[in-house]
């Protein structure tokens, strides 16, 4: 934290203030020389990680969440969140693992600017990275579907794991119905005072400014969940600030295995277009072809 700190003197005015007193002076020349880049340990022990997870040595939002959380101990009243039992979801064959029954016990290990928005972004994100594993399973089946029964159950699949993501997004307070508790949080607030610890966009992306880097840093903070359903319901890849970022992440950003992945779900036929040709088709029933239906709608 030190490190990022320093990158940045808006944290101390008088670092390059002229006019500041001698005891205010700044740091020895070596320091300075070297502030674009993290300390040889930490700059190491991050490269290790990154080869462990095959993933490109850098500084982000991935190093701020998805590397900075822990589980706490049960509270006492870690219940199944409503609708969840034994089962996928619910408590058996869990593991340790973030997910939406355990959202309200993770928390951060290195806390950067200490309020409780930071808790939040963090609590929720590495929920739905979580949560993601059924996504990436549906997904599979997705790409394996052959005939219209295979399909429909991939799409209901599909449907349970969305549902999961948004529903943890309802608990973090997102889109839920007027009235509902909700945490008293300002995400603005929190990538206000965020951006200060991140690596500067890369210029090839083109972001129109600053504020636009933070909006995109918030909605696709990570993973390949947005790119891979997007494709699978047949949403084109718009050259939109979001759409370029998306873009960036799944070919720079992610762990190999990742973007791997990502590539094989890309080069299947989306669901959506699957289901218009069966539309137009004569092989299919309609009951069979309203059961198709409903279930790439229900997603």
């Amino acid at each position: 934290r030190g490190w990022w700190c320093h990158r940045h003197p808006r944290h101390d005015d008088q670092l390059d203030d002229p006019a500041a007193p001698d005891d205010a002076s700044p740091p020895p020349t070596a320091d300075r020389d070297t502030e674009e880049t993290p300390p040889a340990p930490l700059l190491l022990l991050h490269a290790a990680l990154c080869g462990r997870v095959d993933r490109p040595s850098r500084f982000g939002v991935a190093e701020l969440l998805l590397y900075n959380w822990r589980l706490l101990p049960p509270l006492g009243g870690d219940e199944p969140a409503e609708g969840e039992g034994e089962g996928e979801g619910g408590a058996e064959g869990e593991g340790d693992r973030p997910s939406l029954r355990r959202m309200r016990r993770v928390v951060p290990c290195q806390r950067f600017v200490c309020f409780e928005e930071e808790d939040w972004f963090v609590r929720l994100h590495v929920t739905l990275a979580g949560e993601a594993g059924r996504l990436v399973e549906a997904a599979r089946h997705c790409v394996g579907a052959c005939d219209t029964n295979e399909q429909v159950r991939a799409l209901q699949s599909l449907e349970g794991a969305l549902e999961t993501l948004v529903r943890v997004h309802y608990v973090a307070g997102i889109g839920q119905a007027p009235g509902a508790d909700a945490p008293k949080v300002t995400p603005a607030l929190l990538m206000g005072r965020m951006h200060r610890f991140l690596p500067p966009s890369p210029p090839e992306l083109g972001l129109a400014s600053e504020a636009e880097a933070r909006a995109v840093r918030v909605y696709c903070a990570s993973g390949i969940d947005q790119p891979m359903v997007l494709h699978l319901l047949g949403v084109h890849r718009g050259g939109h600030a979001i759409g370029r970022f998306r873009e960036w992440q799944a070919s720079a950003d992610l762990p190999t295995p990742h973007r791997a992945f990502l590539a094989d779900v890309r080069c299947c036929t989306p669901m959506r277009e699957r289901v218009e040709a069966a539309v137009g088709g004569e092989r299919l029933a309609v009951q069979e072809l309203a059961r198709l239906q409903l279930a790439h709608n229900s997603c």
